[in-house]
């Protein structure tokens, strides 16, 4: 009597037909099936210390750094690069790793509240909060509620303003 016919004792009931689609999942210790010794393997490789087959190797590791992006007028996905001549404004905002602009949104567990998020500020951090609360104010009609982390270097904004953001700043050079 098979494995299966002991824990469904209406598997052998069913048409041929039928259980060729019953899929049985062995989940547990109990019902996994047996391992069986393969023997010893045999595994031959050569060492090598030749910098030319080596060198192929190279090619296939990945990068262990971003690459710097090429210097363009216009990239098809629409991405800009940082602005050059930003370091004498009044605050700063750098880009990540990736040359993101970082501003993200925050979900809530529930689902229920949303805030964005702007991190990597550095210099006069209230007057960003200020630009951008000007900003948004004229293309939303609810009151736009902020919090500045001066010491950590981020503002949160409560709602979804993450594209009009983004915008902000790259309108901006950021």
């Amino acid at each position: 009597m098979s494995l299966l016919n002991k824990l469904c004792p209406t598997y052998s009931k069913l048409p041929v037909v039928l259980q060729k689609f019953i899929q049985v999942r062995n989940s547990g210790y109990n019902t996994s099936l047996f391992l069986e010794d393969v023997g010893p393997v045999s595994r031959q490789y050569e060492i090598t210390k030749d910098p030319t087959d080596w060198e192929h190797v190279k090619n296939l590791l990945p990068a262990t750094v971003v690459p710097k992006p090429l210097e363009k007028t216009t990239y098809p996905s629409g991405w800009k690069p940082q602005a050059k001549d930003l370091s004498d404004g009044p605050y700063f905002v750098s880009r990540t790793k990736n040359y993101r602009v970082p501003c993200y949104l925050k979900i809530s567990s529930l689902q229920l509240k949303r805030t964005t998020i702007i991190r990597h500020i550095e210099g006069d951090i209230w007057l960003l909060e200020k630009e951008i609360k000007e900003f948004l104010a004229p293309q939303f009609f609810q009151p736009i509620r902020s919090q500045v982390n001066e010491f950590a270097g981020y503002i949160r904004i409560n709602g979804d303003y993450v594209n009009a953001v983004k915008h902000f700043l790259e309108q901006k050079g950021y």
